[in-house]
């Protein structure tokens, strides 16, 4: 749900900012539309989960869904640089150093370290959540639950 929720917001905040800059909200951008993919991935892997009462099975079908649509990760980072888009290519991952303006680029690697640090603070959370609904009765947990 936090992936989905990430791009949907990325998705409206874009369109906000999309509509000033290009004059739409909404234009068939190969980064756009790769994004769009994205965020339906999501929410397959949602529903799937959901529509399939057995966790066991439930694991398995969103974690294939899952490697499928790891596909369009490369697909939405370099689809600036093979087609020709709306978006700038690439900006801080180029061979002769950043285009972007030291002013911008101190921001920005702040903000990406603080969402590394969120994702890894979230995840981890996530992980201890799993470990316990799954080992629920397990007795190493009853025992460390007992005063």
């Amino acid at each position: 749900p936090l992936g989905a929720a990430f791009t949907a917001l990325t998705l409206v905040t874009g369109s906000l900012w999309g509509k000033p800059m290009w004059g739409t909200w909404w234009a068939w951008d190969a980064r756009l539309t790769s994004e769009l993919v994205l965020l339906f991935l999501y929410l397959g892997v949602i529903a799937l989960r959901g529509a399939i009462e057995e966790p066991q099975r439930a694991g398995r079908a969103t974690a294939l869904l899952t490697l499928v649509g790891v596909v369009n990760i490369p697909i939405i980072h370099f689809s600036v640089d093979w087609w020709n888009t709306l978006h700038q290519p690439a900006s801080l991952t180029r061979l002769d150093g950043p285009a972007i303006h030291p002013a911008m680029l101190t921001p920005l690697l702040l903000m990406i370290a603080g969402f590394t640090v969120y994702f890894v603070a979230v995840l981890l959370q996530r992980m201890r959540c799993e470990i316990l609904e799954r080992e629920r009765d397990a007795r190493w947990l009853v025992e460390l639950d007992a005063p």
